[in-house]
């Protein structure tokens, strides 16, 4: 039986992701539990319809979603569910919540009710603090190519390459690693393309989230990192690596961007 959790991170455009966070609505609320959801109850129509009382969207006021906002949700989790046995809270643009609307919210996901579920729509999940980040389930609705580019073995060297950098805590060997990222006979674009699906990956795996892992192949890998990072730190790892891929894409010199991003990455 899936484990139902208090507050998740929905990851995609705001169209799919809005009704992703509608058939959990249903899912929790179906009135045929066994066929949930089934999509012909009263409760599942009055869900689909956004006319069911406990289902609520919250969405930015202006450019963004505000302490006010959240406040009166906060007050509204104390109440009682009217019809059903969930309150949904539905947040869209949920990276556009201010960082005090994010740290108002982080207090009741640090002490969740029972009878509610806060879903926080995003495509942006650098704009989210990693507190906030860490008390939520993640499922990635994005649209990527799951397949990898790159075999097996030149991903697997990579990995390698990458975790004895950030193992080490001396500078021992440094050049060494910058060099054999430079010598892998692949374009730069794609191995920092695999490095960011890695982080991902990374991410899915230390928020103990469900959705499914681009590298399958290398979990065993990737699990490794969980345990010697933190979820701030693989925020910081791929906010990182996209400002390398940019300078690839802007033609700067390889081995500088190596450098780069091998000594950023030991410091984060």
């Amino acid at each position: 039986m899936e484990i139902i959790s208090h507050a998740y991170i929905f990851l995609g455009s705001d169209e799919d992701t809005t009704q992703r966070a509608i058939d959990l609505a249903k899912k929790v609320n179906c009135e045929n539990m066994d066929l949930a959801p089934c999509g012909f109850c009263k409760t599942c129509r009055k869900i689909q319809n956004k006319t069911h009382p406990d289902v609520a969207e919250i969405y930015p006021d202006g450019v963004s979603v505000k302490i006010e906002q959240i406040r009166k949700l906060i007050l509204s989790l104390a109440e009682k569910p009217t019809e059903g046995p969930k309150k949904i809270y539905i947040l869209h643009e949920a990276h556009t919540m201010t960082p005090q609307a994010q740290n108002a919210l982080l207090k009741t996901l640090e002490d969740p009710i029972a009878e509610s579920i806060v879903i926080l729509l995003s495509n942006n999940l650098k704009k989210l603090i990693p507190t906030v980040i860490s008390r939520c389930q993640i499922q990635d609705f994005s649209e990527f190519d799951v397949k990898p580019i790159l075999s097996a073995d030149i991903r697997r060297k990579i990995v390698d390459i990458l975790y004895q950098n950030t193992q080490k805590s001396e500078f021992t060997g440094f050049s060494e690693y910058v060099k054999e990222l430079s010598d892998v006979d692949e374009n730069a674009e794609e191995i920092l393309e695999f490095i960011l699906s890695m982080y991902r990956d990374i991410l899915l795996a230390k928020t103990n989230s469900s959705a499914a892992f681009i590298n399958k192949d290398l979990k065993p890998e990737i699990l490794k990192y969980v345990s010697i990072s933190t979820v701030d730190s693989i925020l910081r790892a791929l906010d990182l690596v996209y400002k390398q891929l940019k300078a690839v894409k802007s033609r700067g010199n390889k081995n500088l961007i190596w450098y780069n991003l091998l000594i950023g990455l030991k410091e984060v």
